[in-house]
């Protein structure tokens, strides 16, 4: 499975507009809401998990962008491991203009606005989130300040990232097995 996720990231890495890696909007057997692109891009984030590179700033972007995309537009799937990564991924980079992206995964739907980590929003710094978001005209300014007002510390997003460190090692050879048979399951259910 691991050698699947490598080929798979070896694959967007060579790519530029990764169509095949999109929110694309579908329907299971039982009727709900899917994402027809789901099984490749957990591929991708498997992969990326594993071998996080600076440089995948681009393509990091556009994975968290399509997770909340696809949480968004399928209200009652609540959150995944793979969504958890794409943030994470994304946090890595500390980068305070990803505090819209991130707020995106945030209020994506209900269960994310709960479960999804608020320290996502200021891994740049809460100091200099709150500077940038104050000086926005973004539409969000609003809603991720009231949200920051509630109380968040640089200790907080150190926590974030150690949690988030256990929770997603880097090192294949560390993973749960389970994982794995998790991950060949989800593969299974989403025709991957």
């Amino acid at each position: 499975m691991i050698e699947r996720a490598q080929a798979a990231l070896a694959a967007a890495r060579e790519d530029t507009v990764w169509s095949g890696l999109a929110y694309a909007k579908g329907t299971d057997p039982d009727g709900h809401d899917t994402d027809r692109n789901a099984g490749r891009r957990a591929l991708v984030l498997w992969g990326m998990q594993y071998d996080w590179r600076a440089d995948d700033l681009p393509l990091h972007r556009f994975l968290a962008e399509q997770e909340a995309l696809c949480r968004g537009n399928a209200p009652f799937s609540g959150t995944s491991d793979e969504y958890e990564i794409a943030g994470y991924l994304l946090a890595r980079h500390r980068l305070v203009a990803d505090v819209w992206r991130q707020w995106d995964l945030k209020t994506a739907n209900f269960d994310t606005s709960i479960a999804y980590d608020v320290e996502a929003l200021v891994v740049a710094g809460v100091e200099d989130t709150l500077r940038y978001v104050r000086a926005s005209a973004h539409p969000y300014r609003e809603a991720v300040l009231a949200r920051l007002a509630e109380g968040v510390t640089d200790e907080d997003v150190t926590r974030y990232f150690a949690r988030k460190a256990r929770w997603f090692p880097s090192d294949p050879d560390s993973e749960d097995p389970k994982t794995w048979e998790q991950r060949a399951e989800d593969l299974a259910y989403w025709g991957s």
